[in-house]
């Protein structure tokens, strides 16, 4: 699995480099070169098809695994901020695991928030306060 990690890694530099698109823009400018020498057959065909596909599989796999290592990080650095930070939600640390229904509802209580924050712009009020969002009831419609 460490040797994938590394690999995939690698990987995902490289063909991230501009002059992995140069190369394939070149791959493909010279089969498309060579269509006339093999009179656009379907040999020539199957050969650029077979060669995007197999790249595609595996660009799949590379991409999945670069951005689920990006994803991890992130939380990681979100759940620092979330620890670090007086006042916050602890519990917001491991959300990404609840249930739906239950991110349903904590998005629903930021969403009621959003709005009277909104209203007390309006009113003049300012928003940089620090309002206690368990306090809001999920039934209220805003």
């Amino acid at each position: 699995m460490e040797r994938f990690s590394i690999v995939a890694k690698w990987f995902s530099n490289k063909s991230a480099h501009p002059l992995a698109c140069f190369v394939a823009f070149l791959i493909v400018l010279i089969w498309v070169l060579f269509g006339p020498a093999f009179h656009f057959n379907d040999t020539w065909q199957l050969v650029i098809n077979t060669i995007s596909s197999v790249i595609s599989i595996v660009m799949l796999f590379i991409i999945q695994n670069s951005q689920s290592r990006h994803t991890i990080a992130i939380q990681l650095k979100l759940d620092e901020i979330i620890r670090a930070t007086k006042g916050a939600h602890n519990e917001m640390m491991d959300i990404e695991k609840l249930a739906d229904e239950d991110m349903a509802k904590i998005q629903k209580r930021y969403g009621i928030l959003a709005e009277k924050i909104k209203e007390d712009i309006k009113e003049g009020r300012l928003d940089t306060h620090t309002p206690d969002i368990t306090k809001i009831s999920v039934d209220r419609r805003p």
